[in-house]
């Protein structure tokens, strides 16, 4: 059991969440600057009551978090949009209105499809290797589900603004496809005041294709390393000559195994979406997407003493895998439908109403290390989880523009509710060691119907929360301020070992919020400082079987934002400051449960510069100082650093295209990835060595060669150029290290036509 043991505290108790009690005082805080929208009332003013079906066709929706994002009408970017080159400058992720995130006094870093693209990401994960304040890879390099960090806390994930259901013990966690994403918003600092219970170091959105006003049609195919074979498309545009009815379906393919023997990478994924606009004022659209993967092996850990501290028989390969060919698999199946309401009443009022429902299913049967044997030997322990996790988000928004005096309003009014459930039956026993340098494969392995489960439990909880917003503009002035109160219901029942059988619930509320300031210089210079609160509920009890009070946490933020006029670059400069407590830890007493006694401090600096220095040359860079510190522990890690949290790291990436002369049409990439030390384990006994990565891309767009060939391109990616091989994590210690990515060759070709 003690192997049981330590799979459940790496991996239940870190997702364990529920319900909440006092926090710190609500403050507000503030959501950026909101976009001008003085213009148009000025032409609806003018327009007919009724609209002719051409009138719609040539009309962008209303600037909402919910409408349809890719708009083509004349408004130019859409903070749900698409964006060409590597810099938005509009987001709807901090504020739930479309503001500029110039005048935005918070961190915010938006990856665009087209930066996905040029560096070849194929995940979530991949695609913020470049972000600063972004810890990644906590899974290693075979992750079969995406988490990360954001400024040293954990980051909800969020799907166009409503919450992706998360099962709270194990793996039963939805893995978003970014080919179907049209940006990733990396929403910096304590976010709870417009979205409720979440970490106080940020949250992730991710933005949805939806359909276009254009015609768009584009097929692709990839292969690469480890016999990648994928292939995809992205069609759509009007369904009918008045452009009432938009449509887009996306689609990909892919199958390969991986850097790590017996393990595959195999996926099926397939988003419609169908957007209908009866009148000049009214959008709604349907989105949904489904995805299978059904893969053969799982992603594993390798202990420490195998793959970076000191042994006779040296590190073993990327390739060595640890577990039973013949046995281990994994396979999830998730599914998601939801809709994007808008509709403007006057020149004042707007409402937007956004609901999604999402499920996901996990069945895995898979080998986990637990430590050595011997300086050869890796003690292991078998492990099937079949999981199921589903939720209901919704969120409505009422917005008012207006002015009183000299100060324009934009006045946000929301409720919103999430419920989740959630179901784990999850069964655990020793196995035979392995000799990691030179493996025989086949132990015996007990089935699964022959093992009592060590935890099987159902769980719930739901959230209702209303928040008021208001973003004030006094000439370069804005100031956002916005509160929030939540009502959170909280409860699981367990029929097995872990926790001990019985109900658990917990009913609480929060108070949040968030306060910020943003001044605009002429020459395009916008200091801006805030503060906010947070609140986490936490699903779970102690070993007397006491439910957790939610854990809070408060943050303050100042910080300069920079794009000169007529550019099309920006810079960010940020410092920061992090306070959680009542934080979850294991009891000393017995290490299977949690207590909650402790407390964290995050001080921090970051920089970011992104975008176009000139027409040929884009970059985005970004470095990151983190000071993450335990304040208060029962187990005594106070003092210590924040296991899992590099207190620096860097990344640069430049591409250069040439557009004229014998070049013309080919673009060459290169990036360099620095993380620094991090601790591995909460008593600082042992450091992850630091690691430094080259990248580098080469693309060619055929219709510089031709006329005929335009819309072909090419494109060839490789990752980790030198294979250097590296350490990316330890989870929670030495056994359950994860190797980083090996170097990865990616070829593209691409045809596109509308």
């Amino acid at each position: 059991m003690a192997g049981s043991g330590l799979f459940v505290l790496s991996v239940v108790m870190p997702r364990e969440s529920v319900a909440q009690s006092a926090l710190p005082p609500v403050t507000v805080e503030a959501p950026k600057q909101q976009q001008a929208r003085r213009t148009q009332p000025a032409r609806r003013a003018a327009r007919p009551a009724r609209t002719t079906p051409r009138t719609i066709a040539n009309r962008a929706p209303a600037q909402a978090q919910s409408v349809p994002s890719s708009g083509a009408g004349g408004g130019g970017e859409r903070g749900n949009g698409p964006v060409t080159g590597y810099l938005a400058s509009q987001s709807v992720t901090a504020t739930k209105t479309d503001t500029p995130v110039l005048t935005t006094p918070q961190s915010i870093s938006i990856v665009t499809q087209d930066q996905i693209q040029a560096q070849g990401a194929q995940n979530i994960t991949e695609a913020l290797r470049y972000t600063p304040g972004v810890t990644i890879e906590s899974f290693g390099a075979n992750a079969f589900f995406d988490e990360f960090k954001l400024r040293g806390f954990t980051a909800p994930r969020y799907l166009d603004g409503l919450r992706l259901p998360t099962d709270t013990t194990t793996f039963a966690v939805p893995r978003i496809e970014t080919y179907g994403l049209e940006r990733i918003e990396v929403l910096k600092g304590p976010s709870s005041g417009l979205y409720g219970q979440s970490d106080p170091g940020g949250l992730l959105n991710l933005v949805s294709k939806r359909p276009t006003e254009t015609p768009h049609y584009e097929i692709e195919g990839s292969f690469g390393s480890f016999d990648r074979f994928q292939g995809a498309f992205d069609i759509g545009g009007p369904a009918d000559k008045d452009g009432r009815f938009l449509y887009r379906i996306i689609g990909l393919g892919r199958d390969s195994n991986s850097q790590t023997d017996f393990v595959q990478d195999n996926k099926l994924f397939i988003a419609p979406s169908f957007t209908w606009r009866p009148t000049y004022d009214t959008s709604f659209t349907v989105l949904s997407q489904y995805q299978k993967v059904d893969n053969k092996g799982y992603q594993q850990y390798v202990p420490g003493q195998v793959s970076f501290l000191p042994n006779p028989n040296g590190h073993i390969p990327y390739s060595r895998y640890l577990g039973e060919p013949g046995l281990d698999g994994y396979h999830l199946e998730q599914f998601a439908v939801g809709y994007a309401f808008e509709h403007r009443f006057d020149n004042i009022f707007q409402f937007r109403q956004n609901l999604r429902y999402t499920q996901v299913s996990n069945d895995l049967a898979s080998v986990r290390t637990e430590g050595m044997v011997t300086d050869r030997l890796v003690a292991r322990t078998y492990n099937y989880v079949k999981a199921n996790a589903a939720n209901v988000a919704l969120d409505n928004q009422l917005q008012a523009d207006f002015a009183t005096g000299p100060l324009v309003h934009k006045v946000l009014a929301g409720v919103d509710y999430f419920d989740l459930w959630a179901n784990t039956d999850y069964r655990t026993t020793p196995i035979a060691p392995i000799d990691a340098y030179s493996p025989v494969y086949g132990t015996a392995v007990p089935s699964a119907s022959s093992l009592a489960p060590f935890i099987l439990r159902d769980d719930r909880q739901s959230q209702l929360g209303a928040y008021l917003q208001d973003q004030i503009k006094l000439d370069r002035w804005t100031l956002t301020m916005s509160g929030r109160q939540d009502w959170v219901s909280s409860g699981f029942t367990s029929m097995a070992f872990y926790p001990p059988a019985g109900h658990y619930s917990r009913d609480d509320s929060a108070q949040t919020g968030r306060i910020g300031l943003s001044y605009l210089f002429d020459i395009g210079l916008a200091p801006y400082a805030s503060y906010a609160t947070s609140f986490t509920p936490n699903l779970g009890a102690d070993s007397a079987g006491r439910s957790f009070r939610p854990t809070t946490g408060e943050g303050a933020e100042v910080g300069v934002k920079f794009k000169p006029n007529g550019s099309n670059f920006m810079v960010t400069a940020a410092a920061f400051d992090i306070r959680q407590q009542d934080v979850l830890t294991a009891d000393p007493l017995n290490p299977l449960f949690n207590v909650q006694t402790d407390a964290v401090r995050v001080r921090g600096l970051e920089l970011e510069l992104k975008g176009n220095l000139t027409r040929e040359f884009e970059i985005t860079a970004g470095y990151t100082h983190l000071d993450p510190r335990v304040t208060t522990s029962i187990a005594g890690y106070a003092g210590k650093y924040m296991m899992n949290t590099a207190q620096d790291q860097g990344a640069v990436w430049g591409k250069y295209t040439w557009y004229d002369g014998a070049l013309a049409g080919l673009g060459l990439g290169l990036g360099v990835r620095y993380v620094g030390e991090t601790y591995g384990d909460n008593f600082n006994t042992f450091v992850i060595p630091s690691y430094a990565l080259l990248d580098a891309s080469v693309s060619y767009d055929f219709a510089y060669l031709r006329p005929d060939l335009k819309g072909w391109k090419a494109q060839v990616n490789v990752t980790n150029l030198t294979d250097h091989f590296y350490v990316a994590s330890c989870l929670t210690g030495l056994p359950y290290c994860g190797l980083g990515n090996g170097r990865t060759v990616l070829g593209t070709m691409k045809y596109t036509w509308n």
